[in-house]
């Protein structure tokens, strides 16, 4: 069962993913912890909102992902924030997209003319959000943090989008009504996680302001609006809600950075077909959903068994009640793979995202072990990653890494394959309109592919840099590497490590594609020096 899946649109940097959709988190009716609440009770006024908003300046220096010894051009993006009081600290909150690659990063107040330099604290890649730090006093000086609403606002709630959008210099403030709340894919990496849906338009320079309710607030970040090439696709604009903003907030609280959303690495089929749940031995009072598949390197694996009926999942973990006591409330799964939530029905991966990475989460489970029988599993969530994900960072870097990676060795050019690289070599938009060059290979692990264990990431012979000792190589791009003198390779590092620690005559690849390259050891080693000379690369790698 998948969610709902809306193609988003950034409103400062478009930047359009894989369109396969993924999971969330979930809401709850009980309050949470409030990590970023004012203590102020009075009620704030429009002037006190407007004064709270901030414009952001940044130089983008973007890493050219085919080539990754090298960067693009310095391009230069304006956008919205606003601040927070976290565990005491003055904090500014803004959208991810707004501040990736960030050479230079600059605030200035509403009404002010002092630019002030500020310092990226922590990116979350999957929520679109970041967390901003400015060392500096006198900018906060008569600056009041806007206070975060818990919860959800209700449909047909009245809000207000600030921020300052192209078209001007000064503040810009649109209404509009709260007119859906559901699972959205967020552009940035392509994660689908809740969104709230507002009529108020939401335009380049509007991402990382604060949408606000009539007593001033902040229900959520104004981040992206539905792409402008679906049909009736007007002033419909997509916001983060708080809970999320929580989240990602008091993630960056326990862990010093964003580890994400938990995952549980499943895939299931809904059970709407009565002859099919019987098949399963479900009793007629008995609803959940069929598990198809478990990832071989995913948390579940050995834990949940294909064809296993999901019945249940742990909703609500965490909460504290007034005696400090933690309770886990278990919420029924429905035969179409959703469950019932206080503003309708959602996906029921939706309640395993909205627990950390490292949480144990309660599921149960419809086994057939004869007679069929309910089992209550724990399973340690992880973060959900694709095969081909947005991190360029690679499996041990921390979540959200864009740090670019290659590996030369005797004129061969080895990257990861994620999809920063597949933007660089076939375009933005290559998942809608996969061009001619993008190999077979390629799509299949983009669509359909998975982990062989936790650090494994596919490579892919990017180019091969001519000299003598690639002579008859030289067409060859874009191939998909399989082995290295016949051992299977996990990731940029275990190459390095297969490379340095080889004896052999030859050094021999393979590739999905069944094509081979081969060269002498001695002679790759040797002409390595000058071709990385010849072709002005500084390192035969970069940080691994």
């Amino acid at each position: 069962m998948t969610a709902t899946r809306v193609r988003g649109k950034q409103s400062d940097r478009k930047r359009q993913r894989s369109p396969r959709p993924r999971q969330c988190r979930a809401d709850a009716e009980v309050k949470t912890k409030e990590v970023a609440c004012s203590k102020r009770k009075r009620r704030w006024t429009v002037n006190d909102v407007h004064n709270s908003v901030l414009k952001v300046f940044v130089w983008h220096v973007q890493p050219n992902y085919k080539q990754p010894w090298c960067s693009e051009a310095q391009t230069s993006s304006t956008s919205s924030a606003w601040p927070i009081r976290l565990n005491g600290a003055l904090r500014v909150v803004t959208n991810a997209h707004s501040v990736e690659h960030a050479a230079l990063v600059q605030v200035k107040r509403h009404r002010h003319e002092q630019k002030y330099v500020a310092q990226v604290l922590c990116i979350g890649t999957d929520c679109d959000l970041a967390l901003l730090e400015v060392p500096h006093a006198d900018f906060w000086k008569g600056l009041e943090p806007l206070e975060i609403l818990p919860g959800l606002p209700k449909l047909q709630d009245s809000v207000s989008v600030v921020g300052y959008p192209t078209g001007g210099e000064s503040l810009s403030v649109t209404q509009g009504v709260v007119s859906r709340i559901d699972l959205v894919e967020y552009a940035q990496t392509g994660v689908t996680l809740l969104a709230v849906q507002i009529d108020a338009a939401i335009n380049s320079g509007n991402s990382g302001g604060p949408v606000v309710d009539q007593k001033g607030n902040c229900v959520g970040v104004a981040f992206q609006n539905l792409d402008g090439d679906e049909e009736s696709a007007e002033n419909i604009g997509y916001i983060i809600p708080t809970e999320i903003v929580q989240h990602f907030l008091e993630d960056f609280l326990k862990n010093g950075h964003f580890t994400g959303f938990g995952s549980a690495g499943i895939h299931t089929q809904a059970l709407e077909s009565p002859v099919l749940r019987e098949a399963l031995g479900m009793a007629k009072n008995q609803s959940g959903i069929r598990v198809k598949a478990v990832e071989t390197a995913g948390p579940a694996n050995g834990i949940i068994l294909p064809d296993d009926v999901l019945l249940a999942v742990d909703g609500f973990k965490g909460v504290r009640l007034p005696a400090s006591v933690f309770i886990i409330i278990i919420i029924q799964i429905g035969n179409d793979g959703e469950v019932a939530m206080p503003w309708g029905r959602v996906a029921f991966n939706y309640l395993l995202n909205r627990h950390y990475p490292g949480e144990h989460c309660e599921m149960q489970v419809l086994r057939r072990e004869g007679s069929p029988k309910k089992i209550t599993l724990q399973v340690c969530l992880e973060r959900n990653r694709d095969l081909v994900c947005a991190d360029a960072g690679g499996p041990d870097a921390t979540a959200g890494s864009m740090l670019p990676r290659f590996l030369v060795t005797g004129g061969l050019v080895f990257v990861p394959l994620t999809m920063p690289f597949m933007e660089a070599a076939f375009g933005e938009n290559f998942a809608e309109k996969r061009p001619a060059e993008m190999p077979a290979e390629l799509l299949h692990l983009l669509e359909n592919g998975h982990r062989r264990c936790a650090d494994h990431e596919p490579l892919i012979l990017t180019q091969v840099l001519a000299s003598e000792l690639t002579v008859g190589y030289s067409e060859l791009e874009y191939e998909v590497l399989e082995s290295f003198n016949g051992i299977q390779v996990r990731n940029l590092r275990h190459l390095a490590e297969l490379l340095d620690g080889s004896k052999d005559t030859y050094l021999r690849f393979g590739f999905v594609s069944k094509e081979i390259v081969v060269l002498d050891r001695l002679k790759a080693t040797q002409a390595l020096a000058s071709i990385l000379a010849q072709n002005m690369i500084p390192a035969a790698r970069s940080q691994l």
